[in-house]
């Protein structure tokens, strides 16, 4: 069988990011459990704010259609949302607009979805966690339980990106164990 392949997408492009890292994190995990994980950075994939007048006119980001295409590829996805004023990144809440549009509405479909957060604060963005959950099941996402937010970033992760909270590691082993196996369900199922 064919591993099951995974996209990793933090939602923050800043150089020195928590959640960037916590991708990190997540790809260690998910190679261990023998999966095939993708991370990407959104800062590959620029796409201006989403305005239905420049839709009309000028039709959606090629960014957007390259990235709908990536995702397709996958049986899985990791959202790893870093926490602004209690919820999305402006990066992600646009990414996820563009995505909900024709182009890539079938993304959302046709595999299943995990939430990741990473903070310097004790509460680790679990805030946003809830706000991406609703967006996400709004667009008719296939969502897993086990979710993470890591607390204390600057100095959650070892040098080899592995968390040095046992907790937060073993939340993380959950997430990724049960996205692997939910993703086997999206091993049988036409592309998008």
């Amino acid at each position: 069988m064919a591993k099951i392949k995974i996209i990793i997408i933090p939602g923050s492009s800043r150089a020195a990011s928590h959640n960037a890292r916590l991708g990190k994190s997540v790809e260690a995990a998910l190679r261990t459990l023998g999966a095939e994980p993708t991370l990407i950075s959104l800062a590959d994939y620029p796409m201006p704010i989403l305005n239905q007048d420049d839709e009309a006119e000028h039709g959606v980001p090629e960014n957007a259609k390259v990235l709908a295409s990536l995702i397709a590829e996958h049986q899985g996805v990791v959202l790893i949302n870093p926490e602004y004023n209690g919820s999305f990144s402006g990066l992600m809440k646009n990414t996820l607009d563009w995505l909900s549009r024709d182009v890539g509405l079938k993304v959302f479909k046709n595999r299943v979805f995990a939430l990741a957060a990473c903070s310097p604060g004790a509460l680790g963005g679990i805030r946003v966690l809830a706000h991406a959950r609703d967006n996400l099941v709004s667009v008719g996402a296939d969502m897993i339980t086990p979710q993470l937010a890591v607390g204390g970033a600057n100095n959650a992760f070892a040098d080899d990106h592995s968390l040095t909270n046992e907790r937060a590691a073993g939340l993380l082993q959950s997430l990724c164990e049960t996205l692997i196996h939910r993703a086997k369900d999206y091993t049988r199922q036409e592309p998008a």
